[in-house]
């Protein structure tokens, strides 16, 4: 089978095309210039294409479309109507990620939803926002692989810009946490993908709150989590609760295989 994937969120994307190939398929991942801060396109080595417009960027997707059997879309949900248009033969799906179907009206998205084949979300949470398959998000097992973890008691927190360090403060000691954390912040502080392995493996635990819902978690792993507990760290958990185990579910090629069916099945 011949898969497109456009765009990519968190590695999941180059996760399943790595696991993909391994199953035989052919796969690609595309995405623009510009949008890899944390260097995770370069490290699995896909296609980046260097272009200034993101209607450029499309019109090269389109094109590109043609060469394979199924369209994946990783939150790129304008491309639908295009893709689908131009290619009615082919299968589009259509992946959320999160911040993109939480924050986008309904109206807006449903527009688009019609033109795709299926449709799947990376988290339980989201569907409560929409009808959808949950696809767990693979973790790359052999870059994250199990290693022994120093035990120093120490914390770290990798927060985006929008979400608020003192919520999160409130949060564990709402919830009686005490753990020597370290906070930082991915966007002005990026730690390329190749390195995060080794960064994380100082730590002795890893938060995993993602405060989207304000200054509440959301409820299921993020895939920096999953990263953490394939490592051999600690993780607080959505529940509080300290979890250091990782789930099989999110073993890739138990991903890369459900996908495939998924696809099979449309």
């Amino acid at each position: 089978m011949k898969i497109l994937h456009i765009w990519d969120q968190a590695a999941v994307a180059c996760t399943l095309v790595k696991y993909q190939r391994k199953l035989g398929h052919e796969a690609l991942v595309v995405k623009r210039k510009g949008y890899d801060p944390f260097g995770i396109m370069k490290f699995y080595n896909e296609k980046i294409w260097n272009v200034k417009f993101n209607k450029i960027f499309s019109w090269l997707a389109i094109k590109k479309a043609k060469e394979y059997d199924i369209i994946h879309i990783h939150d790129q949900f304008r491309l639908a109507s295009s893709l689908k248009d131009k290619y009615p033969e082919k299968k589009i799906i259509l992946h959320y990620h999160g911040s993109i179907l939480r924050l986008t009206p309904r109206k807006i998205l449903e527009k688009y939803e019609r033109k795709v084949d299926c449709i799947l979300v990376s988290t339980p949470d989201l569907l409560d926002f929409v009808d959808a398959i949950y696809l767990p998000n693979p973790i790359d097992v052999e870059h994250f692989h199990a290693r022994k973890i120093k035990t120093n008691g120490k914390a770290i927190s990798i927060m985006s810009r929008l979400e608020s360090q003192n919520d999160l403060k409130q949060l564990l000691n709402l919830n009686k946490i005490s753990l020597n954390v370290e906070y930082l912040n991915r966007e002005s502080k990026p730690i390329e993908y190749s390195d995060m392995p080794d960064f994380l493996s100082k730590f002795e635990y890893l938060i995993d709150l993602k405060l989207v819902y304000g200054n509440k978690a959301m409820p299921a792993y993020g895939c920096l989590g999953l990263q953490g507990l394939n490592l051999g760290l600690k993780v607080l958990n959505y529940k509080f609760e300290i979890e250091n185990h990782f789930p099989n579910q999110h073993d890739p090629k138990m991903v890369a295989k459900k996908i495939m069916e998924i696809y099979e099945s449309i």
